[in-house]
């Protein structure tokens, strides 16, 4: 933690410290989880009882509440304050009653202050499910393909914009299939912003020579060739390696379709 995590860190807990309403306070996310760099959030999970949430909630979004200055303060889900400070150093605080704490990954936290035992109960984190690993690829692959199948309408309409978005979801979808491939689940991953870490450099070097698409249709028709080309062949490996299955007939469909309506993409 750099000096400046940790002042702000010493400030939030000052301040939250001071309300009774708050039964225990814990670093969590990269930081509590001991995986946390110069660029990581200030995470902070509040323990309190659900009928507390509400009024804390809004004291911690209150001009004159007890947190530091923000240049931006918003809440979100009813449970969540997202902070950016003035010199954007950034923290979030998420409202949680005791039982939904204990719930969380032991290994994930660490007590900042109040009751330590309204900490989780020290389960491991539930093993991954294999079934469930194996139908989130097959659910890429069928998303990968209804992304492909919809050019021909982009195309039709003359709608580079739109089919530059589209672009943008298929190499998404190539690039949690790269995560899946290394065994990297929904909860095995960091936040938004954090993603290298889970890639091989393999991978990272096949995402980085991606060449972004004008709003042209000669560079979107390339670029959703280039992602067809990386996603197909990979996604069949992993499938296959999953023991799960393909889906023959909705992938004949959509290459049939696109032969018939846009032979460049078929």
């Amino acid at each position: 933690m750099t000096p400046d995590q940790q002042s702000l860190l010493e400030t939030l807990e000052t301040a939250l410290d001071a309300d009774d309403r708050i039964l225990s306070a814990w670093l969590t996310g990269s930081l509590g989880a001991g995986r946390g760099d110069a660029w990581s959030d200030i995470d902070i999970t509040l323990v309190a009882e659900a009928a507390d949430i509400p009024g804390l909630l809004g004291d911690l979004m209150a001009e004159d509440g007890p947190l530091p200055t923000t240049a931006l303060r918003l809440s979100q889900f009813g449970r969540l304050v997202n902070g950016t400070t003035p010199d954007l150093q950034r923290f979030d605080l998420l409202l949680s009653t005791p039982e939904e704490f204990t719930r969380q990954n032991a290994a994930a936290v660490m007590l900042l202050f109040g009751d330590a035992s309204q900490g989780p109960t020290g389960r491991a984190a539930p093993a991954s499910d294999p079934a469930a690993a194996t139908r989130r690829v097959e659910g890429l692959v069928t998303e990968f393909l209804r992304i492909l199948s919809l050019g021909p309408v982009a195309v039709g309409r003359r709608e580079w914009v739109v089919m530059q978005d589209g672009v943008g979801h298929l190499r998404r979808l190539l690039i949690e299939l790269m995560l899946e491939e290394n065994g990297i689940g929904p909860a095995d991953r960091g936040g938004a912003k954090k993603l290298y870490p889970f890639l091989t450099a393999e991978q990272i070097t096949e995402l980085e020579a991606l060449v972004p698409p004008r709003a042209v249709e000669a560079e979107l028709l390339a670029a959703n060739l280039d992602l067809r080309d990386r996603f197909l062949p990979r996604a069949r490996r992993v499938v296959q390696a999953r023991g799960g299955v393909w889906p023959a007939n909705w992938e004949a469909a959509v290459m049939t379709g696109l032969a018939r309506d846009l032979p460049k993409l078929g």
